[in-house]
């Protein structure tokens, strides 16, 4: 297995994060190639021989084993739930074997056979991991920025059959500039031009927020498309930027006959409460990294080639360094 993150358990607390140890058992079945699978108590036994290891005295390690297992269980039912979501195109099944201490997290996939839900991972990791991240050389987060927006892309392009998608945003490779990005959604939309454009943009204009632009058009090309602005962000503080990009603001660039709708995209997993939190703030469609995975449910692989190999190449480096058990 991976080497555990220090803040599985904070040291203040007396509880285990249950998002963070979710993530670093997909990380290590997922990474580990090690081994193919691993049980309850090896997980157990991991969580509890830090502290042991600590200096806890004996009532110390036996509270502290008991906490450790009960919160197992609990990650390994969260993560059957995550998983039944995006089933049968899954990386990784949780056997049970009947008792629930001899259940198995079991590996089906390499990493690199379900690249997307690998590249979500490893970016979940690095809020884990602070020193792996600064180890790798080069970690260049235009890259991962791009890569990010390109899955978006084909995960929306996969479950919105009808609809249209497309990448808005500033690259260092395509830096277009907003006002070209304004000319385009204008096109796409059928839509007219703000006036005094040129008062709302100046030269350090990138995307104002907006990576990808979705919407569905129908065949008669008038005006009034059903349209979702969206922001995707790796970002590790990404509750930061759910006010992005502002509707009010692009309504002043673009004269909307009717007013678009938001969505946020996070190759993050959220508990269901900080879920719900974000839903309301994002006042719009909000995706996390399970609703970006959901393509998986037709049981193949859904990514494109060449994005499966952009990814393959930004992760392998990475995948080599990370700290092992």
């Amino acid at each position: 297995m991976l080497a555990l993150p220090n803040n599985v358990m904070p040291k203040s607390t007396t509880d285990y994060n249950i998002d963070i140890l979710c993530d670093w058992i997909e990380g290590s079945i997922l990474f580990d190639e090690s081994e193919d699978e691993f049980s309850v108590m090896d997980i157990v036994n991991v969580l509890t021989g830090v502290n042991a290891l600590a200096g806890d005295d004996i009532d110390d390690i036996h509270k502290e084993y008991e906490l450790a297992m009960t919160v197992v269980v609990d990650a390994l039912e969260e993560l059957k739930r995550r998983l039944s979501w995006i089933a049968p195109g899954i990386p990784f099944s949780i056997i049970d074997s009947g008792s629930v201490v001899d259940s198995q997290v079991r590996r089906i996939n390499s990493w690199q056979d379900t690249p997307a839900h690998s590249f979500c991972i490893l970016l979940s990791l690095a809020q884990c991991y602070t020193k792996w991240r600064c180890s790798v050389p080069n970690w260049d987060y235009n890259t991962q920025g791009e890569i990010f927006e390109l899955l978006t892309q084909e995960s929306l392009e996969k479950q919105f059959l009808d609809w249209q998608v497309k990448r808005t945003g500033w690259s260092h490779t395509e830096p277009i500039g907003l006002r070209k990005v304004v000319d385009q959604i204008a096109g796409y939309l059928g839509e007219s031009i703000g006036d005094n454009i040129n008062e709302w943009i100046d030269s350090r204009d990138k995307d104002a927020g907006l990576d990808l632009l979705c919407y569905r058009p129908f065949p008669d090309n008038r005006t009034g498309f059903p349209v979702y602005l969206i922001q995707c962000t790796t970002a590790q503080e990404w509750w930061k930027k759910v006010g992005e990009p502002s509707v009010n603001f692009w309504r002043h660039l673009i004269k909307f006959i009717v007013p678009p709708q938001k969505a946020f995209a996070i190759p993050f997993a959220p508990n269901d409460t900080l879920f719900m939190k974000q839903c309301a703030k994002v006042e719009g469609l909000f995706l996390d990294r399970y609703r970006l995975l959901a393509p998986a449910r037709c049981g193949e692989q859904w990514e494109s080639s060449s994005l499966q190999d952009r990814i393959i190449k930004w992760a392998t480096p990475k995948v080599d360094r990370l700290p092992r058990n």
